[in-house]
């Protein structure tokens, strides 16, 4: 067996071969060869601080005993995730009728400005001219500062 076939087979093998225990071939060329030996050795390192790692993680807690705060926590993000789904579309309606009861004037139809100017409150001066044949609507409030316009 040569170098860099131990090499390939190295990074699947046992820790026995790894470690130059068995009968196979490549425990046999790590036996041999030294910079197969040291490869090997940093790999039987890893294993073991990768191992240390683990043992460390399952003694951290009781995965039993954390089942329920994840499921309150989940629960929690559920009910913030409902709330956000029916919440955003209702203050959009709550703004929309706040805008249509705060307009004492009812609103225009009309595409044509200078039309609604006679009737509004508003100042004198045009602020959205529409060309002929436009899918748009304006709308005036009883508020000099918004005109809503409306495109379809």
């Amino acid at each position: 067996m040569n170098c860099e076939l131990a090499l390939e087979r190295m990074l699947e093998a046992n820790p026995e071969e790894l470690g130059r225990r068995g009968d196979s071939d490549l425990a046999a060329h790590i036996a041999q060869c030294s910079r197969c030996r040291a490869v090997a050795a940093e790999i039987l390192a890893g294993q073991e601080l990768l191992a240390t790692g683990i043992r460390h993680v399952e003694t951290m807690g009781d995965v039993d005993a954390m089942l329920p705060a994840i499921r309150r926590a989940a629960a929690q993000r559920m009910k913030r995730r409902r709330l956000a789904r029916f919440a955003v579309p209702l203050a959009v309606a709550a703004a929309l009728a706040l805008l249509v009861v705060g307009d004492r004037e009812p609103a225009a139809l009309d595409t044509d400005p200078s039309a609604q100017l006679g009737r509004s409150r508003l100042r004198a001066e045009q602020t959205v001219r529409l060309s002929p044949n436009t899918n748009a609507i304006v709308f005036k409030t009883s508020n000099p500062k918004i005109t809503v316009v409306w495109f379809y």
